[in-house]
């Protein structure tokens, strides 16, 4: 497997070199020659992050019939995940950890190569699994991206898809849920933690064969109560925005398996490194990406991959409101990383109390700072709408820089006022 890792790996960065200006002129500067692609150490190549490579957007893109104005204005009216930028890209975009707006591109063949890797989340069988997942929907989410799509081609024998919208009130997906009991029951952790919640209490009533996270670290302890209540254990499907799969972790397994022939990931201490193997679209070599993975010990070698710890998700607050009756419902972390708008180059979000939370924005300096802000709240009121936040107030700050956690140094999407 690290033999085809390290095949893989030279065949993209060959391809970056000859194919994208930006790694061109980044490794020449650097003094890295084309004869060197063969032998040179990974290790030896130098580190991109999402500000380099957003900031050098059309010069990383291998192809010439689409720029970073096609894909920004393709969001902007786009929001519905099946759509494909002139039917040929899926686009994906995500703040993730760091508060700046990220967008990364896959051709359809880019994107079909690691779907067959997604059967690898529970004991396929060739008979059809009414399946849920339940995130962030209302966009170009990476986990309802990749949902929705099960509905097309051969996977659609297989998988009848309801992707529900976290952002929508709970009662409402507690009756659907209720009336479609789903096979498979996955999405954002926080939310199948809320589900099981409503399942202890009474008011679910499922059955699911399989329990999958997607697209959020989780919490031990709150996993056990999650599978308690499910009788399931929890499968792990461990993916970003920049590789929508990268591992997945299963009870037996005893950590996460990451899939070193779809992505070359180097750990340190506080960050990896991630290599994706195969977008040759938007190739991001040795891009930085704050996760926290730890090898471990394989005895039990069930997959030829590398082992990690379970990732353990950054700690961003969920954000709890009281909607028209009184009562409590929640908007996730997620909703709020991959929160886009034209012009938004990074935000933050203050929460005051249970009826009003301020937004942090920093705008990009090109864009008509009124017209940005008033698309922020345009969809800051679609989302407070559709949870029937009807009495929740917000104001809209914009910034030149976002804040920092003074105890820890690092930053937090959401925060409390108090």
């Amino acid at each position: 497997m690290l033999r085809l890792r390290e095949k893989k790996f030279r065949k993209i960065l060959k391809y970056a070199y000859n194919h994208s200006k930006f790694y061109h002129e980044f490794y020449t500067l650097k003094g890295i020659t084309e004869k060197e692609l063969d032998t040179i150490k990974i290790q030896d190549l130098p580190v991109v992050n999402k500000e380099l490579i957003m900031d050098h957007f059309d010069e990383v893109l291998t192809t010439n019939d689409i720029s970073k104005k096609d894909v920004v204005y393709f969001l902007d009216k786009s929001k519905n995940p099946d759509d494909l930028l002139y039917n040929k890209y899926h686009v994906i975009h995500s703040s993730g950890s760091s508060g700046k707006i990220g967008i990364f591109v896959y051709s359809t063949r880019d994107w079909d190569c690691f779907f067959p890797y997604s059967t690898k989340t529970f004991d396929f069988r060739f008979s059809k699994n009414k399946s849920v997942f339940f995130g962030a929907a209302d966009g170009h989410y990476a986990g309802a991206s990749f949902s929705s799509w099960t509905n097309h081609g051969i996977t659609s024998w297989f998988c009848d898809q309801l992707i529900l919208d976290i952002k929508k009130p709970i009662e409402e997906h507690i009756k659907l849920l209720n009336r479609f009991q789903p096979d498979v029951l996955g999405g954002y952790f926080t939310g199948l933690k809320i589900l099981s919640e409503k399942q202890e209490q009474g008011e679910l009533h499922i059955n699911p064969r399989f329990l999958v996270n997607a697209g959020e670290g989780i919490i031990p302890e709150e996993k056990k109560k999650v599978e308690r209540v499910f009788h399931l254990p929890m499968a792990n499907l461990y993916g970003v925005a920049e590789c929508v799969i990268m591992g997945i972790g299963r009870e037996e397994y005893g950590g996460i398996y990451l899939f070193d022939d779809l992505a070359y990931v180097e750990i340190f201490d506080d960050h990896i490194l991630l290599t994706n193997l195969f977008n040759k679209t938007q190739p991001l070599i040795r891009y930085r990406i704050n996760d926290y993975l730890k090898v471990k010990e394989d005895t039990k070698k069930m997959l030829p991959y590398t082992l990690v710890e379970s990732v353990i998700g950054r700690d961003e607050m969920v954000i709890w409101l009281e909607n028209r009756k009184g009562k409590l419902d929640f908007i996730h972390p997620i909703v709020i990383a991959e929160f886009y708008v034209k012009g938004l180059d990074k935000l933050q979000i203050v929460v005051k109390d249970k009826r009003s939370f301020e937004f942090f924005a920093v705008i990009d300096k090109s864009e008509k700072q009124g017209e940005v802000v008033q698309k922020i709240k345009e969809k800051l009121d679609d989302l407070l709408k559709a949870k029937d936040f009807t009495d929740v107030t917000y104001s809209v700050r914009v910034v030149d820089e976002l804040t920092i956690d003074k105890k820890t140094g690092k930053f937090k999407l959401i925060i409390s006022a108090s």
